[in-house]
């Protein structure tokens, strides 16, 4: 079996990132997501809290094993109410320089709408250093898709990766109830990892 991936680069800075898998009888699937930028956030839900985790051990592993440039994932549960739980966040150092769960926590204070965040406050100085990349997410419209995806009861990850590896990601995340990719401009992007870095800094060592 054989798959392919490529990347096609379009207007206004829009890159279409295809893939297709396939053996000698032909292309068996494939696919195609176009990303504003170099990003995008990959959200997936799941009907419990152990299938998503697992994803998260998953992805975890290959960007420890360089396989996918991810740039955090975390866990999230929605109660009965629709209100989210962020369940997980990894201290692991990614490529970049950044904690996963520093930029998992902006991730959350940027994209995830405030007033469904159960214990926002305890997203702290991510929420307060995320406030410009924020401002940015409004005008992507990104809180409306997530509020469709995870809906009351399920579970979630969220995965802000590169463009090029979202086609992967999404892969590794087969067996959610429903998958969703998100553009996430370039400029949106770096706010989050400025945030992140903000944050980092100001974090004591070992909290």
């Amino acid at each position: 079996m054989t798959d392919s991936n490529e990347t096609t680069p379009a207007a206004d800075d829009v890159t279409i990132v295809a893939a297709a898998v396939g053996d000698e009888k032909g292309i068996l699937a494939e696919g195609a997501v176009a990303v504003q930028g170099a990003h995008a956030l990959v959200v997936a839900r799941f009907a419990d809290t152990g299938s998503a985790r697992a994803v998260y051990d998953d992805l975890l592993m290959a960007e420890i094993d360089g396989a996918l440039h991810i740039d955090s994932v975390l866990v999230v549960k929605a109660d009965d109410d629709g209100r989210l739980h962020v369940e997980k966040m990894t201290d692991h150092s990614t490529r970049t320089g950044l904690k996963w769960g520093i930029v998992g926590g902006v991730v959350a204070a940027v994209f995830l709408p405030a007033t469904l965040v159960a214990g926002a406050v305890a997203l702290g100085a991510a929420g307060a250093a995320a406030g410009k990349a924020r401002n940015l997410a409004h005008r992507l419209s990104v809180e409306e898709d997530l509020v469709d995806v995870i809906t009351p009861g399920t579970s979630g990850i969220l995965a802000l990766v590169t463009a090029q590896d979202a086609p992967a990601v999404e892969a590794k995340a087969a067996s959610a109830e429903e998958i969703k990719t998100v553009p996430v401009d370039e400029e949106t992007a770096d706010a989050v990892k400025e945030a992140a870095a903000t944050v980092e800094a100001t974090t004591p060592s070992g909290s």
